[in-house]
C-alpha cells in the first residue's frame, strides 16, 4: 500500500497537470482567434471596407469578447488547480521537513525579482485578455467604419 507521501504526490501531479491543461486550452483558443481574425482582416484588405465587411467585423468583435471571457475563465481554473497543488506541496513539506523544500522558493524569488521588477508586476493572463480585447476593439472599429460608408 502506498504511503501518504505517494498519495499526496500523485494528487499534486494531477492538480499541476490540470493547471497546465488550462494554460494549453487558453493558448489553443488564442491561436484559433488569431488565425480567424488574420484571415478576416486579409479578406477585408482585399475587398475594401463597405457594408459587406460587417459579416466579418461583427463576428470578430464577438470572438474578441469571447476570448477575453475565456482567458479570464482559464486563469480562474489555473489558479484553482495551482492553489490546491500548493496546499498539497505544503502537506508534503510538512511530512518531510528534512528536505527543506520551502527554502528554494524565497531564494529564487530574491534573485529573480531585482532583475525583472517591472515585468514581474505584469500578470500574463492580463496580456492574453488584452490581446482578445484588441481583437474586439478592431472588430468594433471596423464595424463602425463599414457602417459609415
Amino acid at each position: 500500500m502506498a504511503d501518504a507521501s505517494d498519495v499526496l504526490l500523485e494528487i499534486w501531479r494531477d492538480q499541476r497537470q490540470a493547471a497546465v491543461q488550462s494554460e494549453n486550452q487558453r493558448a489553443a483558443l488564442s491561436n484559433i482567434v488569431i488565425l480567424v481574425v488574420a484571415a478576416g482582416l486579409g479578406l477585408v484588405s482585399q475587398r475594401g471596407i463597405d457594408t459587406s465587411t460587417l459579416v466579418i467585423s461583427v463576428p470578430m468583435t464577438c470572438l474578441g469578447l469571447y476570448g477575453v471571457l475565456a482567458c479570464l475563465k482559464f486563469r480562474e481554473r489555473f489558479e484553482y488547480h495551482n492553489t490546491v497543488a500548493r496546499q498539497l506541496r505544503d502537506q508534503l513539506t510538512a511530512l518531510h521537513p528534512e528536505l527543506n523544500v520551502q527554502s528554494a522558493w524565497p531564494n529564487a524569488f530574491a534573485r529573480h525579482l531585482p532583475r525583472y521588477q517591472r515585468l514581474f508586476k505584469i500578470r500574463l493572463y492580463v496580456l492574453w485578455a488584452l490581446l482578445h480585447a484588441w481583437v474586439a476593439l478592431a472588430g468594433g472599429t471596423l464595424s463602425v467604419c463599414a457602417m459609415a460608408k
